[in-house]
């Protein structure tokens, strides 16, 4: 939506001037809008009803002309800038307000001798007097600072404020005396006392503010991480909290600079609920008056941006309905921070701010920087908005749609006034601002009032880009900085190192642009690589790091440029340092220790695995070699303070001049015992420091040291166990059986094989030619990595394969290792005869786990064992394999190898295979090496049993043994016998199958033998 035209007519009345302000826009198709605006001149204006017109550019501009004259003939005129209209304006102004300043210095003369008569309470007639700055009403106003009313008390300490009148300081600061905190006239006269007392007055006041403490919070006020922290516990409590406390902490506060930061932070954080707004109400009022632009700027932001806490007026309590006015009366409500307050203080900052705008240009432009730097958009929780408003058209008969974006902080007034205040196409709409998603176009003009002001201030505009922590407020500074190049130019150094340190990604390249310009032929700042190694975004850090290489020698030059490194918080920053001094003292300088106190604070500035780091730079790299004069004293006080001070402590004893066991002497076993890996692990590395009569004294604790279920001490105990093995010759010879014990056996702790490898490698490796063969294979087939990995080169290397035995190569083929059991199979091809000649003990070889192993033997038994080798036992053992592939090779080589004398032995061994596919095999030869003998048939009625009764044995091997059976049986009476013995059994059985067999086969037999008696009932014909 486009602005074509707006006029703004004004009335004045000898009460208030009224202001109608006029909008035309252009939404596009012929179709415009009629936007207008009414209300008090310096109020925030009200929404009248729009109006749509579609028709003609030419005819809107005729309706809009129509409707401005209307209002002038109703009294309104246009606003005109030039010379004459001004100037006669301000002639009409002048004695308007004449007449009022009469009239009020009357009424309050009047007031003063008890004559005054009219409605209007004296209260209201100061409040007038002190906004139309009336300063020749002092002298009577002062009169009503010890006025009986309240009212008249507080307007008139108000207007004292006002008009920065110091003549009565001694009767405010009574007033405060007999009021005290609790009502509102004495927490405005403290305000007075704090901002124009002397400083015995304004120490009154805040030991007054003190004495009002929680006792729990009282003689804490210069502690402000400790009172924050209380604080926060005691705000946490449900009952007997007062309510007063953040507010009293202010006044506190106010003459403690530290404690004041803690506070901004607190309030910053803090929800606005009972026992908590009443405070912040107070903060705003007194830090209103005392302009504290900052605290301030805060909490309008925070009243701006919190959810209201309750939004009826009728509120459910103690399982009741009741009003809310009647609840906020109560001595302890449960309800604070409605709607409508929420409403009141939004208008009242607003009021603020276009009042400063108005009238004190320089403060509108401190405070709109403060309050744009106080957003958040993290902590604040706000976000944008749209929303559809749909107009009907009567002429095209349908609905126009226009889609309407609120940007964040959309209904916090004056944050909108400051941002858009002079924007052609934001619009209010019951308090939030908005705008027309084809008027986004505009989104990168300038919008704020007070343009020129802002041109002139290119601290303020660098400070909010700098120190902005929402995307309104960055865009804001962009915008004019855009238009504003050379406020660059003089950019101050700290401001520069906010923009280096920014989180906003545009910020930051914004920043990185000056720096390179700024820096393109010179050394930059040393404060400059700070900030760049400093921060988070890879591309910044890569120009200071690049430009430290450049300029290494001279910045390593500069005093406390190493500890100012070692504060960047950079991890990064660390490992540079680390391989700077990896090898040798690359710059050997002078450190200033008491600098790099910061490391040692309890501080969120570094966080736990930066220190970690530093730490480790210190113990294990030269760069430690410039801590060698550390304090002896302070390393024992920081052995004595938390986790990292413990590790700066540990790893700075490593270097220094004095010995590590007179440092560490009686406390190194609160380390080694700690509950904190990284203690456990310095407190163990320490132990290579100590004297070797210690080591020796101590032995057996550090050998269990190798033991220990924590893999940092495993890892930490080396260095020291190398140095023992040295020393003592019976300790070497156990720690290494027991080393290899714990390799060879299940691993009680992760890594702990690990850590015993690492042992025995580094410091047994001539030890480790001494190990047995038997010992060898023992690793090799063990099961765990490391022991074959220790194993396996020392099997390479001592053992001569063509001196085992058979069943040891065989062994071979259990391993895990591939190229042992590469091993065994090159043995057996270059060795087929001494295989044949051994065949029996090198089928063992089928019973490896590795299927590799397995497939290959079955080719090579195959390929290379001659036919009068395999004998039947070793035929059957193939057979009688529990791997299904190793019974079918032996199947193969029984059908290779059958020959008569192997037939019938084989035959009555197959016979007890209970596998079915070995059975179906067995049926292969009942006719070859069974059939006419019965001698032999006999022996086989185990394996027709096991056959017949097995309801899951392939049906052709069944079919087979019936038609065999029912084949010898008519031809034997013994084998008669011996069938229907077997048969009847069958029918026995609850499950019957292949019944058609059974009964032919008993059916032969009865009419070969009528003598034997089958059990089947035969029912003559």
């Amino acid at each position: 939506m486009k602005l074509i035209k707006q006029k703004t007519l004004y009335f004045s009345e000898g009460k208030s001037d009224k202001v109608y302000e006029v909008d035309l826009c252009d939404s596009g198709s012929d179709l415009f809008i009629v936007n207008f605006r009414y209300g008090r001149r310096g109020a925030n204006l009200r929404e009248g009803t729009k109006t749509v017109f579609p028709v003609s550019y030419d005819e809107a501009l005729q309706i809009f002309s129509k409707l401005i004259t209307s209002k002038e003939k109703k009294g309104y005129s246009e606003e005109r800038s030039n010379s004459d209209e001004t100037s006669r304006n301000e002639v009409t102004s002048t004695k308007i307000n004449a007449e009022r300043e009469d009239v009020i210095l009357k009424y309050l003369e009047q007031a003063t001798k008890g004559t005054y008569t009219r409605d209007w309470k004296v209260s209201r007639i100061i409040r007038r007097a002190e906004i139309l700055n009336i300063h020749k009403a002092i002298p009577l106003i002062n009169q009503f600072i010890n006025s009986d009313d309240e009212f008249e008390q507080y307007t008139s300490i108000h207007a004292l404020i006002k008009f920065r009148d110091l003549s009565r300081k001694e009767d405010v600061f009574r007033v405060f005396e007999g009021a005290g905190f609790t009502t509102k006239v004495g927490r405005l006269a403290a305000a007075y006392i704090l901002k124009f007392g002397d400083e015995v007055d304004k120490s009154n006041i805040i030991d007054s503010a003190s004495q009002n403490l929680p006792i729990e919070l009282r003689g804490l006020e210069n502690k402000p991480e400790e009172f924050t922290s209380k604080l926060g516990i005691y705000l946490l409590k449900d009952k007997d909290i007062d309510a007063m406390v953040l507010y009293y902490t202010y006044l506190i506060s106010t003459s403690i600079p530290k404690l004041r930061y803690k506070l901004l932070d607190v309030v910053n954080n803090i929800t606005l609920r009972v026992n908590t707004f009443k405070s912040i109400r107070y903060i705003y009022r007194l830090a209103n008056t005392i302009e504290d632009l900052k605290f301030l700027a805060l909490v309008s932001k925070r009243i701006a941006v919190s959810k209201p806490g309750y939004t009826s007026r009728y509120l459910y309590v103690n399982n009741q309905w009741s009003l809310a006015d009647e609840e906020k009366q109560k001595t302890n409500p449960s309800i604070a921070f409605s709607k409508k307050t929420k409403t009141y203080f939004n208008k009242d900052i607003y009021k603020f701010v276009y009042e400063l705008s108005q009238t004190s240009k320089k403060t509108y432009i401190s405070y709109a920087t403060t309050l744009l730097i106080s957003l958040d958009d993290t902590v604040d929780g706000v976000g944008e908005d749209i929303q559809y408003n749909y107009t009907y058209d009567t002429e095209s008969r349908r609905y126009i749609t226009e889609k309407r974006c609120f940007p964040k902080y959309h209904d916090f007034l004056a944050i909108m006034y400051i941002v858009y205040g002079n924007s052609s196409r934001m619009q209010n709409l019951n308090g939030k601002y908005f705008y027309i998603e084809n008027s986004l176009e505009d989104a990168t003009s300038r919008e704020e009032i007070l343009s020129e002001l802002w041109n002139e201030s290119p601290n303020e505009v660098i400070s909010i880009l700098a120190k902005g922590k929402s995307n309104l407020a960055i865009s804001f500074a962009l915008r004019i900085l855009k238009d504003n190049p050379h406020f660059f130019e003089e950019i101050n150094t700290s401001l520069l190192l906010r923009l280096v340190s920014h989180t906003n990604i545009e910020v930051l390249e914004t920043a990185l642009e000056i720096i390179k310009t700024k820096y393109a032929s010179e050394k930059p700042q040393s404060l400059i690589i700070f900030g760049l190694l400093g921060s988070e975004n890879e591309q910044a850090y890569i120009l200071g790091l690049n430009w430290l290489k450049d300029f290494e020698s001279e910045f390593f030059l500069e005093s406390n440029f190493i500890e100012q490194l070692l504060l960047t918080a950079n991890i990064k920053v660390i490992e540079y340092l680390g391989s700077l001094y990896n090898d040798s003292v690359k710059f050997k300088v002078s450190l200033d220790f008491k600098s790099l106190d910061p490391l040692f604070l309890s501080s969120r500035n570094f966080s736990y695995e930066y220190l970690v780091a530093v730490n480790n730079l210190i113990g294990s790299s030269y760069f430690g070699e410039l801590f060698r004069t550390f304090s002896k004293d302070r390393i024992k006080e920081l052995s004595n303070s938390h986790t990292t001070n413990k590790l700066f402590a540990a790893n700075l004893a490593k270097k220094n001049e004095i010995e590590v066991y007179e440092l560490f002497s009686d406390t190194i076993d609160t380390y080694i015992n700690s509950n904190e890996s990284e203690l456990r692990r310095v407190g163990i590395e320490l132990l290579v420091y100590f004297p070797d009569d210690f080591l020796l004294e101590h032995h057996k604790k550090i050998s269990a040291f190798c033991f220990s279920p924590y893999n940092e001490v495993r890892a930490a105990i080396q260095p020291t166990v190398e140095k023992l093995i040295k020393l003592d010759k019976g300790f070497k010879n156990n720690l290494f059986k027991a080393l290899l014990k714990a390799l060879e056996s299940v691993e009680t702790y992760e890594g702990l094989h690990e850590n015993c490898y690492e042992l025995l490698t580094v410091n047994y490796r001539e030890y480790l030619n001494t190990i047995t063969q038997k010992e060898i294979f023992t690793l090799i087939l063990s099961k765990y990595d490391f022991a074959q990995k220790l194993g396996a080169p020392l099997f390479d290397k001592n053992i001569d394969v063509n001196t085992l035995k058979i069943n040891e190569i065989v062994e071979l083929s259990h391993s895990d290792i591939y190229s042992i059991r590469q091993v065994l199979k090159t043995y057996f091809m270059e060795n087929i005869e001494k295989i044949n000649y051994e065949l029996e003990h090198a089928l063992l070889v089928f019973n490896s786990s590795w299927g590799d192993v397995v497939t290959w033997s079955c080719e090579y038994f195959e390929e290379h064992i001659k036919p009068e080798i395999w004998s039947v036992n070793m035929l059957l053992y193939a057979c009688d394999h529990t791997k299904e592939e190793v019974q079918s090779f032996g199947r193969k080589m029984i059908l290779k190898h059958f020959s008569d004398e192997k037939g019938l032995p084989l035959l009555l061994k197959l016979q007890e295979h209970p596998t079915k596919t070995m059975q179906f095999f067995t049926t292969n030869y009942l006719d070859n090496y069974a059939k006419n003998r019965p001698e032999v048939i006999l022996k086989l009625e185990a394996f027709f049993k096991t056959t017949l009764f097995n309801i899951n044995t392939n049906r052709a091997t069944k079919t087979r043994i019936y038609n065999f059976l029912k084949q010898e049986s008519v031809k034997s009476e013994v084998i008669a016998h011996m069938t229907v013995r077997l048969l009847k059994s069958v029918l026995d059985t609850n499950t019957i199958v292949d019944k058609s067999h059974n009964i032919d086969v008993l059916l032969s037999i009865a009419e070969t033998y009528p003598n034997i008696e089958i059990p089947l009932l035969i029912k003559q014909s």
